[in-house]
């Protein structure tokens, strides 16, 4: 009798539970979820956004508050622009994607992760403030949902790999080979079979924030000699211009070589270079393109 009794009693409960699991269910469903730049049209939040000190990694504070008196959610998305109110400050990318839960009394806070979009410029101070600005091109976006994908987000490299896209700088400045693939084929260019070793510089917010001078571009290179040559390797400015010799002349069998790039650039001015490898004779067995 006892066991009739509690089978009963989960049979009157399950409908109960169900019930409750919907309507639990149906509360989440129905919050909604407004982009960045829907809820700023239609008046549903305001925002303001202060500089934690410094351009890579969590830089930005959020505050959101709610202007509709009805709970919902706000997706900040990766690949938004923050623009500085002071314009020698570098403009900021959001590097990973937000969703905030917005009440209708407390603001919501959080701290957004970004990369630099603007090389040169001064790296914000703590407390610089900015506003919501444009969403970035689909070129960017896909480098960041890359560099997001592989975990990467905190690495030097991937700065480097948005600054090639937003601010022309060298993908031999990347290091990492699998980020400078995808950034090579963002745009539309062959990865360079070389790295370049920059000075070491330190992240001070307020000051101008860039890669450090090119010290040494690294790399190797393959080429192939019909017969012995008395080779010798010169640098040539973008447009050709002999500049100097950097090797000393060596006799090379006959057959395929393998064989290293080391190119000392701390006192050259930062540019398009040629390096020419070419017989005593002056015929050409291989260009080198430099950039850095």
């Amino acid at each position: 009798m006892r066991k009739h009794l509690i089978l009963f009693g989960l049979l009157l409960l399950a409908p109960l539970a169900a019930s409750a699991q919907k309507k639990s269910s149906a509360g989440k469903n129905t919050t909604p979820v407004l982009d960045l730049e829907e809820a700023l049209k239609q008046k549903a939040v305001s925002l303001t956004v202060t500089g934690t000190g410094g351009h890579q990694g969590p830089s930005l504070k959020v505050i959101c508050t709610n202007l509709k008196g009805k709970l919902l959610r706000l997706r900040i998305p990766r690949g938004q622009f923050m623009e500085p109110s002071d314009s020698t400050f570098q403009t900021l990318v959001v590097a990973e994607e937000q969703t905030l839960l917005v009440r209708t009394k407390v603001p919501a806070e959080a701290t957004l992760s970004t990369f630099c979009a603007q090389s040169g410029d001064r790296s914000p101070l703590t407390g610089s403030l900015f506003a919501v600005g444009a969403l970035a091109p689909e070129q960017l976006r896909n480098l960041l949902n890359f560099i997001s994908e592989k975990g990467k987000i905190n690495e030097s490299a991937a700065q480097c790999a948005v600054w090639c896209l937003t601010s022309g700088g060298s993908l031999g400045s990347i290091g990492d080979p699998e980020l400078t693939r995808f950034t090579a084929e963002l745009l539309g260019k062959k990865p360079p079979g070389y790295k370049i070793r920059h000075q070491t510089v330190e992240e001070i917010p307020g000051e101008r924030a860039s890669l450090g001078k090119a010290l040494l571009v690294e790399g190797n290179f393959q080429y192939f000699l019909e017969k012995d040559e008395i080779l010798v390797m010169h640098l040539l400015d973008g447009e050709g211009k002999y500049i100097k010799q950097i090797s000393k002349e060596e006799t090379m069998k006959a057959g395929e070589h393998r064989s290293g790039l080391r190119l000392e650039v701390w006192n050259l001015t930062p540019g398009h270079y040629i390096v020419r490898l070419q017989t005593k004779g002056g015929r050409v067995i291989k260009d080198i393109e430099v950039d850095f």
